[in-house]
């Protein structure tokens, strides 16, 4: 059983399960059908499609940084305060 393909070991554990369970294996296969023709099993996707999913997360995108960049506005008006300059300004040193 070591030196077996892969794929005839996986062959004879559909065909175990499916004799064990048929009325199993027949949703299964009903699933896989299913799945298949709706575009999930590993179809090309429409150009459109992408396009329109990228667009969608392009907006997304923006919208969040413009809220962030909003609220950063706000928090900081809301302060009332100018930042204090740095207590101990270290000149440069030149060479």
């Amino acid at each position: 059983m070591e030196h077996e393909p892969e794929a005839r070991i996986i062959g004879r554990i559909e065909r175990g399960l499916t004799s064990d369970d048929p009325e199993l294996a027949a949703r299964m296969d009903t699933l896989n059908a299913r799945f298949s023709e709706e575009g999930r099993g590993g179809g090309p996707v429409p150009p459109r499609a992408r396009r329109s999913r990228r667009a969608r997360t392009v907006l997304v995108l923006v919208v969040i940084a413009l809220v962030g960049l909003f609220l950063t506005m706000i928090l900081n008006a809301s302060s009332g305060e100018t930042p204090a300059p740095p207590s101990s300004l270290v000149p440069a040193a030149s060479l």
